[in-house]
């Protein structure tokens, strides 16, 4: 908190005075809180606020609601405090628009309209969407089978890629900071986060795995073709509540409609006319596959952008019933 208190004068020019909140002013919140943080009273520009300092491991969405019940129970404003955060942590937490400060490092206060961060670091430059093939092995290893401490040889032929495709897709994810590359002759990944943590980390990140759309007139592919899985409304309708459409959807690797599917009874059509939509991925969704639909999180950032009601919730529902 003696650093906390030098950055506030350093940056806003102003001293403040910091002391840890008593136990009996506790007593209205709940005791895994009191356990869980550690609150501090201070004054900002005369206004009084809780500094809440984060210890733990935590994921955005949690801490959103736990702050919220503090400022409800406690009648203050709350400002997560961290010793240090990873940048994509940062980006989340803003997108929640939750108040943080990691001092000597950034603060952001929306309430008191400050945003203020450290440039004295230079950043790395690093692609700002993540490859398919780096999307394809982290979605692998969150919701398949843990690749923690393979070597990169055998994840290649787990994803069906080559060997320098995967070194590109690790040390991507060891630039920015979702892995660890170790080991000298043989290269292995060691994850630093636990699977939610990660997650919610990297998704930022991540894009639509859509590559191209186009509607079909013909049988229904998934009895007779294992490299096709259900995708879009289809697959939402079968992970969640929500009533599927009319039009069968599904997802395949790029050319596979070409390859094993066009003939007589497959034709292609348009959406006006097509009774099949099938969706060519950026990476094979068969590896991913849950019984016959296309996993739950590429399902998810295929709908990340939706703004409909009924989508929003079954998107909610989709990330509930995922097995971190």
């Amino acid at each position: 908190m003696e650093q906390l208190a030098e950055y506030f004068n350093e940056t806003l020019g102003t001293e403040v005075k910091i002391s840890q909140v008593r136990e009996e002013e506790l007593s209205s919140l709940p005791l895994a809180y009191t356990n869980l943080y550690k609150l501090y009273a201070t004054k900002i520009f005369n206004r009084n606020v809780l500094l809440v300092y984060v210890n733990e491991e935590f994921t955005t969405e949690n801490l959103r609601k736990q702050l919220e019940i503090i400022e409800q129970n406690m009648h203050l404003p709350c400002i997560a405090v961290f010793d240090t955060l990873e940048s994509f942590t940062r980006a989340r937490l803003i997108e929640k628009k939750i108040q943080f400060i990691v001092p000597g490092k950034q603060m952001y206060l929306p309430e008191f309209l400050i945003d203020l961060k450290e440039f004295r670091t230079k950043p790395k430059v690093i692609a700002p969407n993540m490859q398919p093939s780096a999307q394809l092995l982290l979605l692998y290893h969150l919701q398949i089978e843990s690749l923690e401490g393979i070597n990169f040889k055998e994840i290649a032929d787990k994803l069906l890629y080559n060997g320098m495709t995967i070194t590109r897709a690790a040390y991507y994810l060891h630039n920015v900071g979702l892995c660890e590359i170790q080991g000298t002759k043989e290269k292995y990944l060691h994850f630093k986060s636990s699977k939610r943590k990660l997650w919610e980390e990297a998704e930022p990140l991540m894009s639509t795995p859509v590559k191209e759309i186009n509607y079909y007139n013909g049988f229904s592919p998934i009895e007779y073709f294992s490299g096709v899985c259900y995708a879009n409304i289809t697959a939402l309708s079968n992970y969640t509540d929500i009533n599927p459409d009319v039009v069968e959807y599904f997802a395949v690797r790029t050319g596979y409609v070409e390859q094993q599917l066009l003939g007589p009874n497959f034709k292609k059509s348009n959406h006006l006319e097509g009774n099949i939509c099938i969706e060519d991925w950026k990476y094979n969704p068969a590896i991913l596959k849950t019984d016959r639909n296309v996993d739950p999180l590429s399902l998810y950032l295929c709908f990340r952008e939706s703004k409909n009601e009924r989508i929003e919730m079954a998107r909610e529902q989709l990330i509930e019933k995922v097995e971190w």
